[in-house]
């Protein structure tokens, strides 16, 4: 009897509750799933529990739950992939009849990937960087804190700024800067691109100083120039011969300059450039030429052998001639020469500042005895070949005498210093073809030359 009762009171129970459920009203439940990524490749899923009906749809929102839309999924799970924004998820739960009600939500949160971002800004400076801003673009994220670096990239030294910009003032020396961002802590830090100041040392011309003398001998001269305390490179020399009124470029791009064989006096300087800064232009040396001593041997002579003759130099300054062979007194500006055979006599004469200048003359010693060539055939047709009697040398002998015979012993041609201008012609007019005799003496000298010489035209 117990035992029927007991029976009876759980079959009640499960009937009353079974009814109750069927007709209570709708509960939405608890959504549960919430994630977050830094990514746009995900996927996963979210749902729902303690709900009092059926799921009728889920619902999502991608804007903070200010819109939602129904997307037909019916069961008490909704799974999601590759969400490329943030996405909230909410269920519509309803029982029987009842009105729907709808479940608490979850929100996916996505983050795009950090992106460091470009810095605009930095660039090459003279000196100092003076003043001005950096500015970060580009990023996606929020700026943790900026870095600068003095070596390089090394190692680095925060910067307590969280702003898409940076001030500087007067930076002196080579300096990199970045900036640290991240676009939430469930991303990864990135660094964006770097700033780069180059820093280039003020430009210095420096110093020129000779090594020799600046007092130099015209023309046969030679002087080192060097410059020093420079900062930057030489871009080239300069040169004057007008006292600076206008300047010659010198090709010359190291620290020192050779002068050689000056004959006017000059003026030297340097230019130099430091990096992209200014030119400066060095100091001014003078190299001055002393003008030249006018030296001057005298007039080429002829002698015969065994002859003297007195040499006729002048100049300012001591003399010296040489060679000193067939001269009674090389150190004075007029001794007796009597060469043995033809010579070139050179007079250097030295000054009051140990310039030396020179000049030259020849002596030219002929023979006691006549001994040059006699040509015995000439054709004079006026082709311009052997149109001239020849007779070498005959130039050396002023004081000769050249007379011409026919075969029947007339004179057809004489001349007194003859030099090798007779075209075979008597009186002007021209001789005809064959043999004909010349007889050629010398004053001075016992020599007279006979023999037969041939006219042909047709040679």
């Amino acid at each position: 009897m117990i035992m029927f009762s007991f029976k009876k009171i759980a079959l009640f129970i499960f009937v009353f509750f079974c009814t109750f459920k069927n007709n209570a009203q709708s509960v939405g439940g608890f959504a549960a799933g919430t994630a977050t990524y830094c990514d746009t490749t995900n996927a996963g899923f979210v749902s729902i529990s303690g709900q009092v009906g059926n799921v009728t749809t889920w619902q999502y929102s991608i804007n903070g739950g200010v819109n939602w839309f129904n997307n037909g999924n019916p069961t008490t799970t909704q799974s999601y992939n590759n969400l490329n924004k943030s996405t909230c998820y909410r269920a519509i739960v309803q029982n029987g009849s009842f009105p729907p009600d709808t479940s608490t939500f979850v929100c996916i949160t996505i983050y795009f990937p950090t992106v460091g971002g470009t810095i605009l800004g930095g660039g090459t400076f003279c000196g100092g960087s003076g003043t001005g801003n950096l500015y970060l673009t580009g990023n996606t994220g929020s700026v943790l804190y900026w870095q600068s670096s003095l070596n390089g990239g090394s190692s680095w030294v925060n910067i307590s700024n969280t702003s898409t910009t940076l001030s500087y003032s007067n930076i002196t020396q080579n300096t990199l800067y970045r900036v640290i961002v991240q676009n939430s802590a469930f991303c990864l830090k990135d660094t964006s691109s770097l700033a780069n100041f180059i820093i280039n040392p003020l430009t210095v011309a420096g110093t020129i100083t000779a090594v020799g003398t600046t007092t130099v001998c015209y023309a046969l001269n030679s002087n080192t120039i060097n410059l020093s305390g420079n900062v930057g490179n030489v871009l080239n020399w300069l040169s004057s011969t007008n006292n600076g009124v206008s300047w010659t470029t010198i090709f010359n791009t190291t620290t020192t300059l050779i002068t050689s064989n000056l004959s006017q006096t000059s003026l030297f300087a340097a230019l130099v450039q430091s990096a992209n800064c200014s030119v400066d232009t060095t100091n001014k040396i003078k190299i001055t030429v002393i003008s030249p001593n006018i030296v001057n041997a005298g007039l080429d002579t002829t002698i015969t052998q065994g002859q003297t003759v007195p040499l006729n130099g002048s100049g300012t300054g001591s003399p010296s001639w040489s060679p000193s062979s067939g001269l009674d007194n090389p150190g004075i500006f007029n001794p007796i020469a009597s060469p043995a055979a033809t010579t070139n006599y050179i007079l250097s004469v030295t000054d009051i500042n140990m310039c030396v200048n020179s000049d030259t003359m020849i002596i030219t010693v002929m023979p006691l005895d006549f001994d040059g060539a006699i040509t015995s055939v000439f054709s004079p047709n006026g082709d311009g070949i052997n149109d001239n009697w020849y007779i070498e040398n005959i130039k050396f002998y002023p004081g000769n005498e050249v007379t011409v015979f026919n075969i029947y012993g007339n004179v057809v041609f004489n001349k007194k210093g003859y030099n090798n201008d007779w075209p075979g012609t008597c009186n002007g007019a021209p001789l005809p073809d064959g043999t004909y005799f010349y007889v050629i003496t010398f004053e001075g000298i016992n020599s007279i030359k006979k023999g037969s010489l041939d006219i042909l035209k047709n040679n």
